[in-house]
């Protein structure tokens, strides 16, 4: 009797990543309290729904969270051409620092990106140039990150793109003609709570439902906090623009562990406490430190401590495909745009079809998408 083949499971192209959020869903402003957003949550078999308020109702005690602690820089930046047309330069982070002349390098996206090429002067307010030091180029993921030579630096630079800066809100955002009122709230309210070291260009959007009553209330249930920093940069927020989802360039980014936070984690494995991470940052620093580790073949905590830098892009490469995350056991995070990088980690962590069960039901039940959207919690 013959052997009977099967047919293999078709490959997930970036089309099997969309889906349709209505106009209406998708959140342009924050709503007046953080921890007012709703929560839905997914426990490994049924959906219920809940409000961030709420968040310790719905975890374990005990519970180890481990946020991103990244604060977000004013890096969009508006200035002219020496012939007088406008540009648009979105700062990503420092190259080398310092360079003699007290010029800094730095890594950005610009538009439009045909009035730039190597040599090419931009002059801002109140003494910041910048010169094209590499040409601009496009791949098969898009536009390609630049380098530009700034004539400020340091805490000199920080200081004039806090007065002059805007807050690098993604594009779904409309900010057209914005009063001084609104841009003001953007400021507070594209943060975190608990950000502190300046290197973000995009939220970790994540945690800005978190509000120290909140902090204080998962507190007093024995939950615990620990950090990690990612600065985030092109890897999370740049578009997949290739066919099939393994041809798309991640974009490094520069991510820290502490020596602490991987104690915390060990000690809540120890104790049989659950790890939830919150946003999809933080989880890909813990799964970048797990794979320098392995590739290493060094324990993670002997790579934690240090500045290190991940391209790691977890996505299903069919749908029955799951990652399981080397520490975690639920995600915290924000209902993400269709065929993103984001919506594919999902994907990978509870499911291909699960996730997409889940997205349409936060759609018909009317969540609030994207940055300052509603939040979830996936149990993995």
């Amino acid at each position: 009797m013959p052997d009977i083949i099967l047919p293999k499971e078709p490959y997930l192209g970036l089309k099997d990543f969309n889906f349709e959020v209505p106009e209406s869903q998708v959140a342009q402003h924050p709503l007046k309290e953080r921890d007012a957003s709703k929560l839905l949550i997914w426990d490994g078999h049924n959906i219920s729904h809940s409000q961030v308020a709420d968040l310790y109702r719905e975890v374990p005690e005990g519970s180890l969270f481990i946020v991103n602690n990244s604060r977000v820089i004013a890096s969009r930046i508006h200035g002219r051409l020496e012939t007088g047309g406008a540009i648009e330069l979105l700062l990503l982070e420092p190259v080398t620092g310092e360079r003699p002349g007290g010029h800094e390098s730095w890594l950005c996206l610009g538009r439009p990106m045909r009035k730039l090429s190597r040599g090419t002067k931009i002059i801002f307010s109140d003494g910041l140039s910048a010169s094209v030091t590499r040409d601009p180029t496009h791949s098969g993921s898009g536009p390609e990150p630049f380098e530009v030579s700034l004539s400020l630096s340091g805490d000199a630079l920080l200081a004039w793109l806090t007065a002059h800066g805007e807050m690098p809100l993604p594009p779904y955002i409309s900010r057209k003609d914005a009063s001084a009122a609104v841009q003001s709230e953007d400021r507070e309210r594209y943060q975190t709570v608990y950000s502190e070291g300046l290197g973000s260009v995009a939220a970790p959007t994540a945690g800005l439902h978190f509000t120290d009553r909140v902090i204080s209330l998962l507190k007093q249930k024995n939950c615990s906090f620990a950090h990690v920093t990612l600065h985030v940069g092109a890897g999370t927020f740049l578009p997949v623009k290739t066919n099939d989802p393994s041809d798309h360039k991640m974009h490094s980014e520069r991510f820290l562990v502490p020596k602490e936070t991987i104690l915390a984690i060990a000690h809540a494995k120890a104790e049989g406490h659950k790890v939830i991470v919150v946003g999809t940052t933080a989880l890909r620093s813990l799964e970048g430190l797990a794979r320098l580790a392995e590739l290493s073949e060094r324990p993670p905590l002997e790579l934690a401590g240090q500045w290190l830098r991940t391209d790691i892009f977890v996505r299903p490469s069919v749908a029955s495909q799951r990652h399981r995350p080397w520490c975690a056991d639920a995600l915290m995070t924000n209902f993400h745009q269709p065929e993103s990088t984001l919506f594919m980690l999902v994907c990978a962590l509870i499911g291909y079809h699960t996730a997409r069960f889940v997205y349409n039901e936060a759609t018909e039940r009317g969540y609030r998408f994207y940055s300052y959207g509603d939040s979830s919690l996936l149990w993995f």
